[in-house]
């Protein structure tokens, strides 16, 4: 359990007179949270069990997604525009959406567990926006949302961050786009529409691309910052990307970094949590794990066994 201050659902609250601080606490449910990540750029995470009994007259500063993963259903009771509550039952795996600057007053008196997500909502514009000048999608609260793979997606995103984020923002922000995109499909007021592709990247972007990922293979690389130098959306480049290398940026990355860490173990001496850093992998056991998954042996064997090798005669 996390020591915490506050919470998810206080955090994007809009910090002014007429809506902050408007979230009641019971007093007999302890605050309870196992996974907390407020540092990923543009999307927030939080997973544990329940202690707050309402939200009252509250707008938040992001599109707020709550997943109830308890056995139980829950109940939720909604404030309509005439004053009035209204019963919404949320089973196993259904989550509700409040879009941001959504003014909402709920009443959730129940202590069950919960994955809770925010995006902010200019991230979620990009990622959801096929061409320049293509309208954005429009979120509406909607609840009950029953799909398989918004409950994949937060599970990844909790496993991610109760790691301690070995996938890097790459990782995150193809989990992120994922999330955008059923969140626009399933509480979209239209369903958005998906370039056709034509084609995958230019000349120009692909060695620009290729350049910037094997100059900064050791830094948190970003799809956005990725996107951004070669002048185009991250959902644009994402799929030209795919189209062009068989594989989404995150994963390709992955690929160089391996094959990095590969070569560097041939050195005389090689040092794993170096080789790890250098490569840009977390830490050691980071490393490990992706590198043992690819090449079916860990960094261990191959150094060892190199090193057993009989040098080569002059």
């Amino acid at each position: 359990m996390l020591n915490v201050k506050q919470q998810l659902v206080e955090m994007n609250l809009a910090h002014d007179a007429s809506a902050f601080g408007r979230v009641h606490v019971r007093d007999d449910v302890p605050q309870m949270v196992t996974t907390q990540q407020f540092d990923w750029p543009s999307l927030r995470l939080e997973s544990g069990t329940n202690n707050i009994a309402a939200v009252d007259e509250a707008a938040g500063l992001h599109h707020y997604v709550s997943l109830n993963v308890d056995d139980r259903p829950i109940t939720l009771e909604v404030k309509g525009e005439m004053g009035d509550f209204r019963r919404v039952v949320l089973r196993r795996g259904a989550a509700w959406v409040c879009p941001a600057d959504d003014v909402v007053s709920v009443r959730l008196n129940s202590n069950f567990r919960y994955v809770r997500m925010s995006i902010d909502p200019v991230y979620f514009d990009r990622m959801v926006t096929a061409e320049p000048d293509s309208q954005p999608v429009q979120l509406r609260r909607s609840y009950g949302i029953v799909e398989p793979q918004i409950a994949h997606i937060a599970g990844a995103l909790v496993a991610e961050s109760d790691a301690g984020n070995p996938g890097g923002l790459a990782f995150v922000e193809a989990l992120a786009t994922g999330l955008s995109h059923e969140l626009a499909l399933h509480a979209g007021v239209r369903k958005p529409i998906m370039a056709r592709l034509r084609g995958g990247l230019s000349t120009v972007a692909k060695r620009r691309a290729l350049e910037l990922m094997d100059a900064k293979l050791d830094s948190n690389l970003s799809v956005e910052f990725l996107a951004s130098e070669v002048e185009l959306s991250p959902a644009h480049f994402s799929r030209a990307f795919r189209e062009t290398f068989g594989l989404p940026p995150h994963r390709y990355l992955l690929h160089l970094r391996l094959e990095r860490a590969r070569r560097m173990l041939d050195a005389e001496n090689a040092v794993l949590a170096d080789v790890a850093q250098r490569a840009g992998f977390a830490d050691q056991a980071h490393f490990t794990r992706f590198f043992k998954r690819e090449y079916g042996v860990t960094p261990g064997i191959v150094v060892r066994s190199r090193r057993r090798m009989p040098p080569v005669p002059k």
